[in-house]
Formats: C-alpha cells, sequence, structure tokens
C-alpha cells in the first residue's frame, strides 16, 4: 500500500488543508510536496488564519484528490490526519525547498532558503506528519475500496 500511496501522492501538487481552533475548523488549499516517509510539506505565511490555528491546535486534516476525476471515474484521493510544526535547519530547510520547488516548478526564484533568510518572503516552511492516512483507490481495492495506514 505504501509504495502506490507514495506515488500518488508524488503525482498531486495541491492540498487541502483543515485546522481547528476553539472548534472553529478553517480550511486553506496548499501546494505540497512529499518526502519518501510520507510527511507532507508546504510554504505559507505566518500570519494566515490556518497557521495561527496550528499554533493552538497542531492536530490537522489533509485532502488530496484531483479536481479533474469525473463522478464517473474510478475514486481516488487520500484523507489523513496529522501534526503539523515549522521546519527548522539550514539543512533540513534546502532540502525541503528543493523538493518543493522541483515539484512545484516556476518559484525556485523566489520561494528560497535565501529569500527566506533575508525575509524578502515572509513564508516558512510547515510538515505535517501524518498519524493516520486513508487511501481511496478503486482500481487497486474495487468498489468503495480503501486502506487505512495509522502511523
Amino acid at each position: 500500500m505504501e509504495k502506490e500511496l507514495l506515488k500518488y501522492l508524488k503525482s498531486q501538487r495541491i492540498m487541502s488543508f483543515i485546522t481547528s481552533s476553539s472548534n472553529k475548523p478553517w480550511g486553506a488549499t496548499v501546494y505540497y510536496t512529499v518526502d519518501n516517509k510520507l510527511n507532507l510539506y508546504f510554504i505559507s505565511e505566518p500570519n494566515t488564519k490556518h497557521i495561527k490555528d496550528t499554533i493552538k491546535n497542531k492536530n490537522v486534516a489533509c485532502v488530496i484528490a484531483s479536481s479533474s476525476q469525473r463522478v464517473t471515474d474510478k475514486k481516488i484521493g487520500v484523507q489523513l490526519q496529522g501534526i503539523v510544526s515549522e521546519v527548522r535547519g539550514v539543512t533540513k530547510l534546502k532540502q525541503i525547498l528543493k523538493m518543493w520547488n522541483e515539484a512545484n516548478v516556476g518559484f525556485k526564484d523566489v520561494i528560497n532558503y535565501e529569500n527566506i533568510k533575508k525575509r524578502v518572503i515572509k513564508s516558512k516552511v510547515y510538515q505535517v506528519k501524518p498519524t493516520n492516512i486513508k487511501f481511496f483507490n478503486e482500481k487497486l481495492y474495487g468498489e468503495e475500496g480503501t486502506r487505512t495506514l495509522s502511523i
């Protein structure tokens, strides 16, 4: 399951990111990348509502699915729960930014370590470490087929 899940996650770019503070959920859409351990990484400004929410509650939910799927297609997508944290450390930041720019081509002159360090951009890098993943894949698992991975 993990091999097919990782392949699917690497084929997508956009993630719905759901936070909650004071029992009031909030959703945001972010561009992401994923490492081989199924950790998801995205870039966002610290003053956004979704990041402010994570300061109060690090538990998040994420949904990844292609918007080009038709209702008649075999369903494929991911729902997950995880813990969000800010990525720190020069080596780690450079590694994640390189991965992010390889997955999301066209912004490496803007979204890079030097611009974050010099505060040319206000954005920071965040990690979602999954704790529970539900992988919908009717091609692999049949109609209404899913597999769940608890990490």
